[in-house]
């Protein structure tokens, strides 16, 4: 990292988030006394006794306690104050990392677009008038423009891949069960993960290995998959060319890349039956309490999940098992499968429900199946907006993902990894 005085860069992305965030919306939270305060102790630590991640600005979703800050999770009733950090964010913490902030949600993180009628929308840091993707959509962002070198996100039903995606950053949704949740306010215990976004491959790396109190092996891909036909292929012309020109760079590097056709058009529905049952479990009370302080999407869904029945669950469960063995038979032999994440550049805001519609059925697999996956930029729209695409870590592994990352990022995008760098605010 740079060696300039920690406090000296702790005061500069500070004074950026001061001048540009009240509109941008990244940030719900930033005590810029406390800021400056880690910097100074991390500043005074021998140089023996700085951790590996010293020196990192860290931005972390409001779903996730951080002692001295409220968790909101984006609601304008809901508030717990922390003593202590959530483990996820106590170990990057005694890495050497530095919080900056919490970082904005769509509210209950239910929803991916990070609209939130109680703490503002975020803005897309390459153009304001476009969502950044939710709900870690204040995460993206904050990495995106600059304000954190990493962010914390959850994703239950692609709440890091979409503003990964949207924003041009690359994020990880670890395989379910990896990280503790503790700490964290649960959307659907089953489906929920935590994990890292940054603007490039080693930052997200040595996140992980934190978390993962080891450093991920070098395991290059065996072989991997571009999943075809169906949902796959309702994609703008951008993407799916994206995706054309990212498997003939791979194929030139020697990496066996295999066309397998796989969707499954009950599985998004069943996924959600799912979802809707678990988060029903934690907002029943909630709701019974503070309807009328809920904004009006989100107490849409809460009233749709408080209808489904262990039988519904159920029959989803079957669906769900079946779609899994399914894949698992199209894409034998296979370490990893690449697909897209969105289908377009970022909308407009406000984001249609169509946007809704074409995108979960892409990030529900790898959600279901409770695999990890990466998502990495892929190209630029046609108004010059990020498009993403997705590693899924088919045979649970998700250090195998870690090396395909790198070849993807040293191959396919080094134009794409570049601008992230210079995005704006940076």
């Amino acid at each position: 990292m740079n060696v300039e005085p920690l406090e000296e860069r702790a005061r500069a992305v500070l004074d950026r988030i001061e001048a540009r965030d009240s509109e941008m919306r990244c940030f719900v939270f930033v005590e810029r006394d406390a800021v400056i305060a880690q910097a100074r102790r991390l500043d005074a630590l021998p140089q023996q006794e700085r951790g590996p991640l010293h020196g990192y600005f860290l931005a972390v979703k409001d779903l996730i306690d951080v002692a001295g800050l409220p968790t909101r999770a984006g609601s304008s009733f809901y508030r717990l104050d922390p003593e202590t950090d959530a483990p996820v964010v106590k170990q990057l913490r005694d890495a050497g990392a530095l919080v900056i902030g919490k970082t904005n949600t769509h509210e209950f993180a239910w929803g991916i677009t990070t609209e939130n009628p109680h703490f503002g929308r975020t803005q897309n840091p390459w153009d304001p008038m476009r969502i950044a993707g939710g709900s870690s959509g204040g995460s993206g962002a904050a990495v995106a423009a600059g304000f954190a070198d990493i962010a914390l996100g959850t994703d239950t039903l692609g709440s890091i891949r979409i503003p990964s995606a949207l924003c041009g950053v690359v994020g990880i949704r670890p395989a379910t069960g990896t990280f503790s949740l503790e700490g964290i306010v649960p959307l659907a215990l089953g489906l929920d993960t935590v994990g890292p976004l940054a603007r490039d491959m080693a930052t997200v790396r040595a996140a992980y290995a934190v978390l993962a109190d080891a450093n991920p092996e070098r395991r290059a891909p065996e072989r991997v998959c571009r999943l075809r036909g169906g949902g796959w292929e309702r994609v703008s012309a951008e993407v799916r060319n994206g995706l054309d020109a990212l498997v003939d760079g791979l194929r030139t590097r020697g990496v066996i890349v295999d066309d397998v056709t796989w969707w499954d058009e009950d599985l998004a529905a069943a996924t959600a039956v799912v979802q809707q049952y678990a988060a029903a479990q934690f907002h029943a009370p909630l709701v019974a309490r503070n309807r009328a302080s809920y904004g009006a999407d989100v107490l849409l869904r809460v009233d749709r999940a408080l209808t489904v029945t262990a039988d519904d669950v159920a029959r989803a469960r079957m669906t769900i098992a079946a779609a899994r063995e399914s894949l698992g038979a199209a894409t034998s032999g296979n370490t990893c499968a690449i697909a897209p994440i969105v289908a377009e550049e970022a909308p407009h805001a406000p984001a249609p429900n169509a946007f809704r519609e074409a995108t979960m059925p892409l990030v529900t697999p790898a959600s279901a199946f409770g695999l990890a996956a990466l998502a990495l930029p892929l190209a630029r729209g046609a108004a010059g907006m990020p498009l993403g695409l997705q590693a899924i870590a088919l045979d649970g592994d998700a250090f195998a993902l870690f090396e395909l990352g790198d070849l993807i990022e040293g191959t396919h995008s080094p134009r794409l990894f570049a601008a992230n760098h210079s995005a704006p605010g940076r």
